[in-house]
């Protein structure tokens, strides 16, 4: 009975170590999209001049400021309706889903401009960004 026991309570543990890290797993997957979804947003953004007065010239934003990350679900916490190129630090919500980004897990997508150089195209002079991408969350 001794040695029956001790063979359940073995693989009742690796099942739930087997489930545990599924999920664990999948939780670095979601945050890994978000990151990459948010990393080919940024791409469009990088030509763009949101000071530009020229009519018919809109960023490629879906929200009230086009060249702001804010709208279409996503909305930038640390600035709202700035250039989403802006040097400094930007916190992201509506990237990950409803479930990932609200109670235990509390996900978010933090992703970091520096500007440290620039650039002339023969016109304007502007700051290249640097840009990086991070996402954390809370495992219960």
């Amino acid at each position: 009975m001794l040695l029956t026991s001790v063979m359940v309570t073995s693989v009742f543990s690796v099942a739930l170590t087997v489930k545990t890290g599924g999920n664990k797993g999948e939780r670095k997957l979601k945050a890994a999209a978000g990151a990459r979804l948010i990393a080919s947003q940024l791409k469009n953004f990088v030509t763009g001049d949101p000071t530009s007065t020229v009519a018919g010239l809109t960023g490629p934003g879906v929200g009230t400021n086009k060249w702001s990350m804010d709208g279409g679900g996503v909305d930038d916490t640390s600035c709202v309706d700035c250039y989403a190129l802006t040097p400094g630090s930007h916190t992201l919500t509506g990237i990950l889903g409803a479930t990932f980004e609200g109670a235990p897990f509390n996900a978010r997508v933090i992703y970091f401009v520096t500007a440290t150089d620039t650039i002339t195209d023969g016109v304007n002079t502007r700051p290249v960004p640097s840009v990086s991408i991070t996402t954390t969350w809370t495992d219960p």
